[in-house]
């Protein structure tokens, strides 16, 4: 098994924090997708996709499939690395494994806050906490 190590200062590094929020955005964006995708197929009375129409939502679901990806490897690399409670922990665990949505609710309220409090120490300004 191969263990990559990745320090704290590339985890909240500008350029990670940059990737990590499009991967957010791409996130949203294909729950809302898929969730259009299927609320179009209801509407329309179809079970499923014609191959054409098939082909191209793959195409385009690409980029907020690895977009996902990306961002649930960063937000997995952020919970287990940092410090905390083993009870936050677990209900993370479960929450990031279980559910699509949860993958952006945990960046936007516990990554993106700790990488603006880490930010402002590299700089050695104050933290407003």
């Amino acid at each position: 098994m191969m263990y990559v190590s990745i320090s704290r200062d590339w985890l909240f590094s500008p350029t990670a924090r940059r990737v990590y929020l499009i991967c957010a955005i791409l996130n949203l964006a294909l729950l809302a997708t898929r969730m259009g995708i299927a609320l179009a197929m209801v509407a329309a009375g179809v079970s499923t996709l014609p191959s054409g129409a098939r082909l191209l939502v793959r195409a385009l679901l690409f980029p907020e499939i690895v977009g996902s990806a990306v961002l649930f490897v960063g937000m997995s690399y952020c919970w287990l690395g940092l410090g905390g409670s083993y009870k936050k922990k677990v209900l993370w665990f479960i929450l990031l494994n279980l559910f699509l949505l949860t993958v952006p609710i945990y960046y936007f309220s516990v990554y993106r806050p700790l990488a603006y409090r880490e930010g402002e120490e590299a700089l050695g300004k104050p933290v407003l906490a």
